[in-house]
């Protein structure tokens, strides 16, 4: 025994003294507890011996003088065989130990009332409370192999450390030990825990089903927290193989010591939502309280602990989590658990013992009264799990004892009978460790048997917290694992978000396509808008000759519907996007891009060209009565626009096409279902068309400025032949105002299309609406005014109109406009003729005239000039080219009356009288003849001017521009 002594010292030496100074105290690294039992080893011949110092041994039950050799005479009654129990009946978080001691001692009464269970044997039990201290549990190892008495095999320890350090040292003395809690997957380690079993499942098997309940939620993602103790820190690290070898990642496994307020912070920052914590009791109510104080709780968080707690352990009293039992709570709710079965599913069927599960409850629950009835002490906070499977751990070795029998007595090899055993006898051990291993029996706690590592392959249950309308807050059943099948089953869990969480923050794109609501609400906008466009052109046809239409231009009416009508289809048009035409969608943006600018340069050009024709007759000073046609001006005002907008959409659309392009325009984080959202816009118009659209903006957004200009110059202004600019004004202020409003939220609501389209549409379906009803509300009017009015009056003429209400000195002063105007045409016909000399005739032609056949007019000797009413025959000698007074005396002014030609002023002749004058301003003598007079007095005559424009020494004369010199 001597290497024995050598080498169980040195493992006292490793285990029972490797506890950690903490203020001073000798704390053990388990629980966390003051050591307060000395082990002094005594080295003798016969082995150690070991003395405790402080309280003594509690034993229960009759100790017996152990044998060495031989037989010993037990007399008539039935021989006992002793297991030696070890409960941690203080200091265990878990309060395994009182439950446990009870359920056992009620199985010995069971087992030794049954005839068929070891006859002849009686099983008796002495016991220790180890305080879940590996040295105490160690100590009363010694103290019990040192005694007088043998023990076949060893009941315990319920704590981890406490029956890794005592599994050690029973081998050496072929002690088999069987643990009823012991959950550190280390003891599953058959190479160094030989004679190891346990009837609860090891840590290790909770992994199992944890990993089975990641894989039916579809996680990929997890993450672990755990406390700095061996147990765990094994059950993490197979946690950790077993996901990697599944293909699971673990984000960050985090542990600590004392204080996890550090670890929860880094479970927040690495983005952990499933997150798998194992620590004890005291350690969780401060998890959980940083876990409040982080906010990592709640429908997009799914905890997973050990479900070894006591019942509201959350409201035991603690001064070092400095968060109140509410707020742990409302961090922990809806955890999920996983444990031992405490009780068998099949609570009717009849197990080994002879008692059926619900049997054995009511006697457990029974024997817990009496107890806590006669003890007077503090109530018993009873562990069903580990009272059933200390029951059946009792159970399990009377029945490896009892099969062992017959081995022990029928074979020639061994020959020896239990009472027989030493702890020398490795024969006996051997067989009952075979027989141990094959065990298979209906135990309360359900089926048990044992794996190669010794471990039970029981069933697994599945627990979540939640505050239940009966149970109040507790934990409740959801499910159980079967490791033997491998099958998982879960009914009644409840997810806050009503949905699992997800492993990770996953990102959604979503394609900002408009709905087809507003789709289906812009075409029948646009059917209305069309509908009115077919009214107003049907009433233009039909009333075209009535004078409220006539004078507003019919077609540029109908030019201004025409433009309305591809407004209108615009709208439609920009609500269609890649989501209704597919790949089509940048033909629809090139579509839409023809129509809506050439649909504005037709309506709003149509009205430009009004109000810039009549701002041109208001400054011209022309005859508004009779202004002449507008046709032709108002034509090339609107070819203007429509030139610079064809020949910019032609270059775009070839030369620069638009291109397809998705541009992420905002990211946002829904916490109800833990998604980021990125909202993707689709554009057709990126890249080079950015230029082109500014490039059209800046051009009609100058147009709609002048436009608002002219329509404020004229808004006074009536035209007898023009008749609606004042409609027209208010329409122009219509469409710039609208226009002003939506080309800027286009731009910057570009972001959102649905609310980009919402606005834009609307306000262009308004503009185009309200613009075709001011032009043409008006005209239905008078229209229906005129019809009324026919049945009692006649129509005037507009020169009946013109006769009837305008003054003689107003049609006097229109008169001497128009001379004045045939007057200017000479004067600049003159002008040209005399400045280009033999180059050419006409403007233009060159520096060498090579020909008539260029176009030119050079050399000829008689040119016919065009010229105003009776003067259409005058002519003048072209020889070498020169304006003479020989050829405008032949053209009726005189023999000397030259004119003032490029801006040289002759010099003032004296005062006269007559319009007239200003043609002899030019000539170079001092006086004009008397022959002169005479002809311009006939030329008066003959011209109808009775009148004067000048007075005194003022002479007028028009300039080729139209405006005024006094001369």
């Amino acid at each position: 025994m001597a290497w024995t002594c050598v080498l169980f010292t040195i493992l006292m030496v490793m285990n029972a003294y490797s506890a950690q100074e903490f203020n001073g105290t000798t704390r053990d690294p388990f629980t966390d507890m003051p050591t307060s039992v000395v082990t002094n080893f005594i080295m003798t011949s016969s082995g150690p011996q070991v003395s405790l110092t402080g309280s003594s041994l509690p034993i229960i039950g009759t100790t017996q003088p152990s044998h060495q050799s031989g037989e010993t005479d037990y007399g008539d009654g039935p021989i006992p065989l002793y297991i030696m129990g070890l409960f941690p009946i203080l200091g265990d978080e878990f309060n395994r130990g009182p439950s446990a001691r009870i359920a056992s001692q009620l199985a010995l009464e069971h087992i030794n009332d049954r005839a068929d269970i070891l006859p002849g044997y009686e099983m008796k039990m002495n016991w220790i409370d180890t305080k879940c201290n590996a040295g105490v549990g160690t100590q009363a190892l010694f103290e019990y192999v040192n005694s007088n008495t043998t023990y076949h095999m060893l009941l315990g320890a319920g704590c981890s450390a406490v029956a890794q350090t005592v599994s050690l040292a029973a081998d050496l003395w072929n002690i088999l030990q069987v643990s009823y809690s012991a959950s550190s997957p280390a003891l599953s380690q058959r190479k160094q825990y030989k004679s190891f079993f346990r009837t609860n499942a090891a840590d290790s098997l909770y992994n199992y089903a944890r990993l089975a309940i990641i894989q039916k939620y579809n996680w990929n993602k997890v993450a672990t927290l755990h406390e700095n103790q061996e147990v765990f820190s094994t059950t993490i690290n197979h946690f950790s193989t077993l996901l990697n070898a599944n293909g699971i990642e673990l984000i960050t496994s985090e542990s600590f010591t004392v204080d996890p307020a550090e670890q929860i912070s880094n479970l927040k920052e690495k983005g952990a939502w499933i997150i798998f914590g194992n620590f004890f009791e005291n350690m969780a109510r401060r998890v959980f309280c940083e876990v409040y104080k982080e906010g990592l709780y709640g429908k997009n968080y799914a905890w997973f602990l050990l479900g070894r707690y006591q019942d509201k352990w959350w409201e035991v009293e603690d001064n070092s989590t400095g968060c109140t039992p509410q707020q742990i709570y409302t961090a922990l709710e809806g955890y999920i658990s996983t444990e031992n079965i405490p009780l068998s599913i099949f609570l009717d069927n009849v197990t080994v013992s002879g008692y059926t599960p619900s049997e054995y409850q009511t006697m457990f629950n029974q024997r817990v009264e009496k107890e806590q009835s006669e003890t007077a002490g503090p109530a018993i906070d009873v562990n069903q799990a580990a009272a059933s499977y200390a029951y059946d751990a009792t159970w399990t070795m009377a029945l490896a004892l009892n099969q062992s029998i017959n081995v022990l007595e029928n074979n020639p090899n061994i020959t020896s009978r239990l009472e027989y055993f030493t702890y020398e006898d490795v024969e006996m051990r051997e067989v009952l460790m075979n027989k141990m291993s094959t065990l298979e029996f209906d135990g309360v706690s359900g089926p048990v048997s044992f794996t190669e590592t010794g471990d039970r392959e029981g069933l697994i249950d599945i627990r979540q917290m939640r505050d239940d309308p009966d149970l109040g807050k507790t934990e409740v059943k959801i499910g159980v694992y079967a490791p033997q099948e491998q099958r998982l089953t879960l009914d009644g869990i409840v997810w806050e978000g009503g949905v699992p969480p997800k492993d990770e923050t996953t990102e959604e794109i979503q394609d900002s396509y408009i709905p087809a609501e507003y789709l289906y609400i812009a075409c029948a906008l646009a059917s209305i808008g069309m509908l009115l466009l077919l009214v107003c052109c049907g009433f233009t046809i039909v009333y075209r000759l009535r004078s409220c239409v006539m004078k507003a231009e019919p077609g540029f009416l109908m030019l201004l519907l025409f433009g309305g009508s591809l407004i209108y289809t615009s709208i439609v048009l920009m609500g269609l996007d890649k989501g209704s035409v597919g790949d089509h969608f940048v033909t629809v943006c090139k579509i839409t891009s023809w129509t809506l600018t050439l649909g504005f340069s037709c309506s709003f050009g149509a009205l430009f060209a009004k109000i810039y024709r009549a701002h041109k007759l208001l400054v011209s000073k022309a005859n508004l009565w009779k202004p002449g046609p507008h046709g032709g001006y108002m034509a090339l005002t609107i070819a203007f626009f429509l030139l610079v907008d064809i020949v910019v959409l032609i270059v775009w659309t070839t030369a620069f096409p638009m291109e397809y392009s998705v541009q992420k325009v905002a990211t946002t984080f829904d916490e109800y279902s833990n998604t980021l959202i990125t909202r993707e816009v689709e554009y057709c118009s990126k890249g080079n068309s950015v230029f082109f659209i500014v490039g059209l903006c800046v051009f009609h957004g100058l147009s709609l400025l002048l436009g608002a200009f002219l329509s404020y110059e004229t808004r006074e202004l009536k035209i007898l032949t023009l008749n609606d600019t004042f409609w027209t004004g208010i329409a122009v202020y219509c469409v710039v105002t609208l226009t002003i409003v939506s080309a800027p939220l286009s731009f910057i609501l570009a972001n959102d299309p649905r609310v980009s389209y919402v606005v834009v549409a609307a306000l262009a379906w308004v503009a185009v609406t309200l613009t075709i009803l001011i032009v043409f509300v008006p005209k239905f009017l008078s229209v229906r005014g005129s019809l009324s009015q026919r049945r009692n009056s006649q129509t005037r003429t507009d020169d009946e109109i013109y006769e009837e209400e305008v003054d003689e000195e107003t049609k006097l002063r229109h008169k001497i406009d128009e001379i004045d105007k045939q007057i200017a045409v000479v004067k600049r016909e003159l002008r040209r003729r005399q400045h280009y000399g033999r180059l050419a005739v006409r403007h233009g032609c060159g520096l060498w005239c090579c020909g008539s056949f260029l176009g030119c007019n050079c050399g000829e000797r008689e040119a016919k000039i065009e010229m105003p009413k009776g003067l259409e025959n005058a002519q003048y000698d072209n020889r070498a080219l020169d304006v003479s007074d020989v050829n405008i005396t032949a053209a009726g002014y005189g023999e000397k009356g030259r004119l003032s030609l490029d801006g040289d002023t002759p010099p003032t002749e004296p005062a006269g009288n007559g319009h007239d004058s200003a043609i002899r301003a030019g000539s170079s003598s001092s006086s004009s003849s008397g022959k002169d007079i005479e002809d311009e007095t006939e030329m008066k005559e003959k011209t109808g001017i009775t009148g004067a424009r000048g007075t005194g020494d003022e002479i007028i004369e028009d300039d080729d521009d139209g405006e005024n010199t006094r001369l």
